[in-house]
């Protein structure tokens, strides 16, 4: 079997044991949980800190249109501050158990391809 098709396979059976990390069992819900709070706060936290950013915008912008321009962008523009909260809140320390999951099914699926 060729190299690449044994990366492939591991790199299948590497997602696939990820999925499985998030499924339903008590292990699977600690998994979803240990990403939900933090980034719950963080969506929260970024939401309020790009609100207050587009308020002082919308305030200091010299004419009506302007502010009008920054109005209708506000919605965008909070939301996508709520997701880069809820990303920088998770950080690369909420993502290493998945990390982990998935180096050992892709070595899993590596060996087997192998064989």
């Amino acid at each position: 079997m060729s190299t690449w098709n044994r990366i492939e396979s591991g790199i299948k059976q590497g997602l696939k044991d990820v999925a499985a990390s998030y499924g339903i069992n008590w292990s699977g819900a600690a998994n979803t949980a240990s990403k939900v709070g933090p980034a719950t706060v963080g969506a929260r936290n970024g939401w309020r800190e790009t609100e207050a950013e587009v308020r002082t915008k919308i305030s200091q912008a010299e004419t009506r249109l302007a502010a009008g321009r920054i109005e209708k962008a506000a919605t965008q523009t909070i939301a996508k501050g709520a997701a880069k909260g809820a990303i920088k809140a998770i950080g690369i320390w909420g993502f290493i158990p998945d990390i982990v999951i998935f180096a050992n099914g892709f070595r899993k699926g590596y060996s087997a391809a192998g064989n």
